[in-house]
């Protein structure tokens, strides 16, 4: 997907619309900037504009605005567990089927920095304003487990295909390394009209699309317990790599407010939601590699899934908002700091294996079914936005 396009057109269409403005849509000249109680002005406000007066443009013309975004997030996503730790009756581990103080495994999920980079155009017409954001993250995470015979445990994996070689048995691993990597990119196109909706409160209801691209892998290594008891006598090391890719777009609606508390400060709250309707391509393939030369390979699984579904996208954001006017109110610049959340439903998709015994010992199926946990990410971002 090649975001750079969106800011091209959006550049490209800016000359246009100021091209393309009338009289009618800009206020009286010139323009009055009404100072609050410390000197921070804003184009137009309630007592000089009536009902519903609009805040932008701040400097009291059709201006550009630049959005520059850095973040510190954390990444999560249900469905995740990779293992179960269990404790064995016997010193013989005999019965490994039997559940005792057992526990799942999961990733230990990383916090990881990204971006946003946005650009804007604030028109004169009742104050409505467009732009695009693209919005950039890599998330991560990874685990390593070991269980020792002496302590009496095993590691039960939960995403591979494997038989054991002995139909009766449990299969069952003695270490398990993870490794899962998010590549999260949003591009948000949309139209809205900042206005006082009292002396003290902004409200902006937008519309606009939403592009996505939320592509995952996830690697899950295994050694050890069965994988030293195959049919060849040869010890091998079992890799499961997962890919759980969606691309789709959609239509977004929410609504920003700042509530303001005096002298440019101010605090905000931001939530917006999004249907995408988009393609997910799901890829699973497992292979054994000996241990020992000539380490050769053998294939164990390989499956891919595509199909086209919606998904629905929550954005949620709180913290504290500082904004003024520069050089008589020719600039502005505003600067924010908070808390947001961002949820994405139904996002995994990967294919589970979970092998459920029959009639007999010997009698093993195994059974596959998606584990569609959703996807979130949330932490703390710092955002500068300059008009001009």
């Amino acid at each position: 997907m090649k975001y750079p396009i969106f800011f091209t057109f959006a550049l490209s269409t800016l000359p246009l619309l100021s091209a393309q403005r009338n009289v009618d849509c800009a206020p009286a000249s010139p323009a009055y900037c009404n100072p609050d109680d410390c000197s921070k002005s804003y184009c137009l406000g309630p007592e000089n504009y009536g009902a519903s007066a609009p805040v932008r443009p701040y400097t009291c013309n059709g201006d550009l605005e630049i959005t520059l975004a850095g973040f510190y997030w954390n990444a999560h996503q249900d469905g995740m567990e990779y293992a179960i730790e269990t404790h064995s009756i016997g010193p013989d581990q005999e019965d490994r089927s039997t559940l005792i103080d057992a526990d799942y495994k999961n990733p230990n999920f990383n916090w990881d920095f990204g971006f946003k980079v946005g650009l804007g155009y604030n028109t004169t017409c009742d104050g409505w304003d467009f732009g695009a954001v693209w919005t950039r993250y890599q998330g991560k995470a990874s685990s390593h487990n070991e269980s020792e015979q002496d302590d009496n445990t095993s590691l039960l994996p939960l995403w591979t295909d494997y038989q054991v070689n002995d139909p009766g048995d449990v299969l069952f691993v003695r270490d398990i390394t993870t490794n899962w990597q998010l590549k999260l990119n949003l591009v948000d196109i949309g139209l809205g009209r900042m206005y006082w909706n009292s002396r003290r409160l902004n409200l902006r209801p937008h519309v606009g699309i939403r592009i996505g691209s939320i592509d995952q892998n996830f690697h899950i290594e295994h050694k050890g317990g069965s994988f030293n008891d195959t049919p060849s006598g040869n010890d091998v090391s079992n890799e499961v790599d997962l890919d759980n890719v969606f691309k789709g777009a959609g239509a977004r609606i929410g609504l920003d407010s700042l509530w303001n508390v005096g002298c440019g400060w101010s605090i905000y709250g931001d939530f917006a939601f999004s249907v995408l309707s988009g393609r997910f391509n799901i890829d699973h393939d497992e292979m054994n590699r000996e241990v020992a030369a000539p380490f050769s390979k053998s294939k164990v699984m390989e499956i891919k899934d595509t199909f086209k579904n919606n998904i629905l996208a929550a954005d949620l954001g709180l913290g504290v908002h500082y904004q003024t006017l520069l050089c008589d109110c020719d600039y502005a610049l505003s600067v924010s700091f908070g808390w947001e959340q961002h949820l994405f439903l139904n996002q995994n998709q990967m294919w589970r294996i979970v092998i459920q015994q029959g009639s007999s010992t010997s009698d093993l199926n195994n059974i596959y079914h998606q584990r569609r946990g959703d996807l979130s990410t949330n932490g703390w971002t710092l955002r500068v936005t300059f008009d001009f």
